[in-house]
């Protein structure tokens, strides 16, 4: 006797597995986020902050569970790892082929319009900047600091914009300086984010992932509807090719006990489990005898269990009778419109 409550343990068991495959499934539709450099318009901007403020977005955007960000800003140094295996330096089994890295359904656009003190630093709106050799010279006392940062996610496929906003940080107190940094960036200097300025920027950039946090991405991206689109075209061109294959007109090659034969194969567009009908053809004729039309009279539906390249089996009673010589064709086909 069965034991029941083994059979219980068994089906609840199944269960779990299957509702963890489901939930990798969905970890794995993640829509894939690529975050764009800084810009701003704002008086002697330079690169290097850009690219350190979306360095930090990235640290930060990486910790959201609903997206899946691609690397962005360190492109150059992939690219450097990959040229090792195609130089030889790394054996062809470890190397970095091209090709491999994924593409991004959405990009992560920032803007920013103030960066910041009030009294000595750039930005808008009584922002003043009076260092004439611009990023070397730049110190922001202590004062109130301000970042204002406008972003947007932008589909990729689309050119559209799904959701933007503007975040605002401020902050009182100590500032940074840019002296000797460069271009070296600044998004892991600890002195920079012990400042107001970069407690205001955290503040901005926390506004945004909040923001995000709660963001539901389209169930499909621009990039997913063109490849399903494409995908669709091309069954849509494959079933056409399949349906002008099936257009012929065959016939019943062997009647044995049990099984007919039929001159229809692969290369008629036949597979296994079509379904194939055969037909009786009754001539009309004239007074005088002469043949004036053929009519097709449906005697019987068999369905093909096995199927080659010019020929294919189907079971068959024998009732009613079918002789060889008798025509066939697809179900899917109207014999009258066959040559």
């Amino acid at each position: 006797m069965r034991n029941p409550a083994r059979a219980l343990s068994i089906i609840i068991f199944s269960g779990v597995i299957f509702s963890s495959l489901a939930s990798l499934a969905e970890l794995s539709k993640k829509p894939t986020v690529s975050v764009a450099k800084s810009e701003s318009s704002l008086p002697m901007w330079q690169p290097a902050i850009g690219k350190g403020l979306a360095d930090m977005m990235i640290t930060e955007l990486t910790k959201l569970p609903n997206l899946q960000v691609l690397e962005s800003v360190a492109l150059d140094d992939l690219r450097e790892e990959r040229a090792l295996g195609e130089k030889g330096e790394v054996s062809e089994a470890e190397s970095v082929k091209k090709g491999n890295w994924k593409g991004a359904d959405y990009t992560f656009k920032t803007t920013v319009t103030r960066f910041g003190s009030k009294d000595s630093s750039y930005g808008g709106g009584g922002f003043r900047l009076p260092v004439p050799g611009g990023f070397g010279g730049f110190k922001v006392n202590n004062h109130e600091h301000e970042v204002q940062i406008d972003w947007r996610i932008i589909d990729n496929s689309t050119r559209t914009v799904l959701k933007s906003d503007r975040a605002v940080g401020m902050e009182k107190g100590g500032g940074f300086s840019f002296a000797g940094f460069g271009d070296s960036g600044f998004s892991n200097n600890r002195e920079f984010m012990d400042s107001a300025l970069g407690k205001a920027t955290m503040k901005a950039i926390a506004q945004i992932v909040d923001q995000l946090k709660a963001w539901e991405a389209p169930a499909k991206s621009g990039r997913d509807e063109a490849a399903a689109g494409q995908l669709a075209e091309v069954a849509k061109k494959d079933a056409s090719a399949l349906a002008e294959k099936r257009r012929v007109k065959g016939e019943v090659l062997l009647v044995e006990d049990g099984k007919i034969v039929v001159s229809l194969g692969t290369q008629n567009g036949m597979q296994k489990g079509d379904k194939v009908k055969i037909y009786k053809a009754v001539e009309k004729k004239n007074k005088a005898g002469k043949v004036i039309a053929t009519e097709y009279q449906m005697i019987s539906e068999v369905e093909l269990n096995k199927v080659q390249k010019d020929r294919s089996w189907a079971p068959y009673s024998g009732n009613p009778a079918i002789e060889e010589g008798w025509p066939a064709a697809h179900a899917s086909v109207e014999i009258d419109d066959l040559n």
